[in-house]
């Protein structure tokens, strides 16, 4: 009895139910205690959003100084190394070998970390708010600010195609490439489930990419490499064979803004590794497990299956930046893609008080014919008078000055007159007033925004952190710095990795590289090119230990 008394039921058990009431997700940031000032003592704060290429480099170039406090707040509490984000996707190197804690970069200068997302902020008031990340309980604060410096970057464009959102993966951050390894890893371990047909191993192994730039055809290299060299070892022989590999470009030609020589060279590279290029074709609708294209020149649509779809094409407004132009005057900001800035890197409408760089920013890039008249007047010396060659090579380095796209112009002055139909000839008396105006027409008309590169945002960074080294004295000469100081972008290059230890490099004056040992410059240049020693090491030692035992296919859960 005394054991059926244990497992017998209470008689009277009492169920009490409790109402629980609905929690809203959205911050309220009226239940918020009042926006917390600088301390005693200080002339100004700082508040920098973001912890991307352009933050990290303005925060580790910038010179600490006992009256002026600088805060950094961002939901993400790393620098990312953007470039290797397809070697992570694939195992080639490790995620942790990329990443940067925050704090390691900042101690020892004094400045401020909060792991807290901005949500909104009050323009006039000089106000940001924000949340708190990663916390169960929501905590919000106010912070106020005098210089609010703006590097949040973009977030991926699915341009309105129906189903991208739904049906593919991205690869922008580190958990997009962290999801990316664990997905295509688990597509391999499926297919060779017993009683899975042919035709079915191939759907499912089927990677299609969306966007033939750099990030798109490096992670197309990465996944072949994959498959060739790791897969193929460790996978029963058959299922590398029924693998695929394809690449969809709006353009006629991979890697359309590199040397044409270059995108050939990859686009011949790809098809003798067997990756498909579908070239011509733009997408119209994601379907789950097929894209549907259609053929830019015919609109012919056809119907592309897939068993991983990934989308690496374009980018867009950052939604904190659409809260940013609508705290601004109207008409301020021009463009509606990013944030509209001048010269200074200082947000228009902002009264000198906001400056923004990266991906989320533009630079208004004024046009020189406005001034061609003027110019023209100064360097021939009236306006019958006619430039000849070295006059008008060094009127447009001086007037680079200004307008930063008349250097570049400058080296490629022959090429711009043959395209006037001048040739030594016509120039050897030297360009009247008419011929000049056509010049710098034909120059602005090329003038084009920077591209949103790794290699813009870090000069960007630079640009501002030595713009507050030099005038950061009081708020009166960081207003006399802005009227001088003009930031000019120095292109320095571009490559990409093209698969089988192979990539492409450009390098300004039409020098190119291709081939293996560009490969190896390739990874040689990404190393070094780390933001600390520490990661230096760690992805030299993930490149020596993907060459002798190969990638980590293994999945831990």
């Amino acid at each position: 009895m005394a054991a059926l008394q244990v497992h017998a039921k209470p008689k009277h058990r009492v169920r009490r139910r409790f109402k629980t009431k609905a929690v809203s997700t959205t911050p309220d940031m009226s239940r918020t205690k009042p926006p917390f000032e600088s301390p005693a003592g200080v002339k100004y704060r700082i508040a920098v959003l973001g912890t991307g290429w352009a933050s990290m480099t303005f925060l580790s170039r910038l010179e600490p100084k006992e009256d002026v406090e600088v805060v950094l707040v961002s939901p993400r509490n790393y620098f990312l190394y953007t470039p290797l984000l397809p070697s992570a996707a694939t195992g080639a190197v490790e995620s942790r070998a990329i990443v940067e804690p925050v704090r390691s970069k900042l101690s020892g200068k004094g400045f401020q970390f909060y792991n807290a997302e901005c949500v909104d902020l009050d323009t006039e008031e000089k106000v940001i708010s924000c949340v708190a990340a990663g916390v169960t309980q929501p905590y919000r604060f106010r912070m106020k600010y005098d210089y609010l410096v703006v590097g949040v970057g973009a977030v991926p464009n699915t341009f309105n195609v129906p189903g991208v959102e739904e049906n593919c993966l991205f690869l922008k951050e580190m958990l997009d490439a962290n999801n990316l390894r664990r997905t295509v890893n688990r597509r391999f371990e499926r297919a060779v489930l017993p009683g899975t047909s042919e035709k079915r191993i191939r759907e499912v192994l089927t990677f299609v990419i969306v966007g033939g730039g750099p990030s798109g055809v490096e992670l197309a290299a990465e996944l072949d490499d994959l498959i060739q060299k790791d897969i193929a070892k460790t996978f029963p022989p058959a299922l590398a064979r029924c693998a695929s590999v394809q690449i969809v470009e709006l353009q006629d030609h991979i890697l359309s803004t590199y040397d044409r020589r270059l995108a050939e060279y990859a686009t011949q590279r790809f098809q003798r590794n067997g990756i498909k290029t579908i070239l011509n074709s733009r997408v119209v609708q994601v379907n789950r497990g097929s894209i549907i294209v259609a053929d830019k020149i015919t609109n012919e649509e056809r119907e592309v299956p897939f068993g991983i779809c990934v989308w690496c094409t374009g980018i867009k407004l950052n939604p904190l930046c659409n809260k940013i132009m609508a705290g601004l005057p109207e008409g301020s900001q021009t463009n509606v893609r990013s944030l509209t800035v001048d010269k200074s890197l200082c947000v228009a409408g902002s009264n000198g008080s906001m400056f923004a760089f990266g991906d989320c920013a533009t630079i208004v890039r004024p046009k020189s014919i406005a001034f061609a008249e003027q110019m023209f007047l100064k360097a021939a010396g009236g306006a019958d008078g006619r430039l000849r060659m070295p006059q008008l090579y060094k009127l447009l380095i001086d007037a680079s000055q200004e307008f930063t796209h008349l250097e570049e112009a400058a080296r490629k002055l022959d090429k711009n007159l043959k395209l006037l139909g001048m040739d030594s000839t016509a120039t050897a008396s030297g360009l009247d007033f008419e011929q000049f105006k056509a010049l710098l027409n034909l120059i602005d008309a090329g003038l084009r925004a920077l591209p949103a590169t790794a290699q813009v945002a870090k000069q960007q960074g630079e640009f501002l952190a030595d713009f507050f080294n030099a005038n950061g004295d009081d708020h009166f000469t960081i207003e006399q710095g802005r009227q001088k100081q003009s930031f000019s972008y120095k292109h320095r290059g571009s490559l990409a990795y093209v698969g089988d230890e192979a990539a492409v490099m450009e390098f300004p004056g039409a020098i190119i590289l291709k081939g293996v040992f560009a490969g190896y410059v390739w990874k040689g240049f990404e190393t070094i090119s780390q933001f600390s020693v520490r990661n230096t090491l760690l992805v030299s030692i993930c490149w020596l230990r993907t060459w002798v035992f190969g990638r980590d296919i293994s999945e831990l859960r």
